[in-house]
């Protein structure tokens, strides 16, 4: 899986006949089964497209140390490229970065990334103070002929399969659930 840090992604501008992307943006911590689903659908659009994310190097989400990463770093990325994608754009949550609005972002994305199809889950907000909806999301791209999927959550028993949702099964002790969301034996994966 190519690497491409943010400032070079920035930099690169594909040439008009380039190969096109499928692409998906997120933290990806865990990569459970609702991200499988996702990644899966980016992976399987279109066999010539490059199926490509941008993720983060640190989950915002995450500020303080009682709610430690399911993941590291680096098996995230091994868990992405596990899945099928051949390319991960890594931005870093700067100052500058978390002050872009989600249409900013989204428009960087179409002008360096050569998207051709672009599917985020159903609860995805973008930009600052998540000023972007998977609705605003939908119709950026649909009003530029590019197809977009919003991908439905998946559920375990009556709620979302979530990261959260997964580290507080960790924290009290119900491995079980968190395998099942997971997708994947936490015991011998650890």
């Amino acid at each position: 899986m190519k690497i491409i840090n943010w400032d070079e992604f920035l930099k690169t501008e594909p040439p008009q006949n380039s190969q096109k992307t499928s692409m998906t943006v997120g933290i990806f911590d865990g990569v459970h089964r609702g991200h499988q689903v996702l990644l899966k659908n980016v992976v399987s659009y279109n066999k010539d497209y490059l199926p490509s994310v941008v993720t983060f190097r640190q989950n915002q989400k995450n500020k303080n140390d009682s709610q430690k990463d399911i993941q590291t770093f680096e098996q995230k990325l091994s868990s992405l490229e596990n899945m099928g994608i051949k390319a991960a754009i890594i931005a870093d949550l700067t100052e500058t970065f978390k002050r872009t609005s989600g249409i900013d972002f989204l428009k960087i994305l179409l002008k360096h990334g050569n998207i051709g199809f672009f599917a985020v889950g159903s609860n995805f907000r973008c930009g600052y103070a998540l000023d972007t909806d998977v609705n605003t999301i939908k119709t950026f791209f649909t009003e530029r002929k590019i197809p977009v999927q919003i991908q439905k959550e998946v559920m375990e028993g009556s709620q979302p399969v979530s990261s959260s949702r997964i580290r507080k099964a960790i924290t009290s002790g119900d491995i079980e659930l968190a395998q099942l969301m997971l997708g994947k034996n936490l015991l011998k994966h650890s």
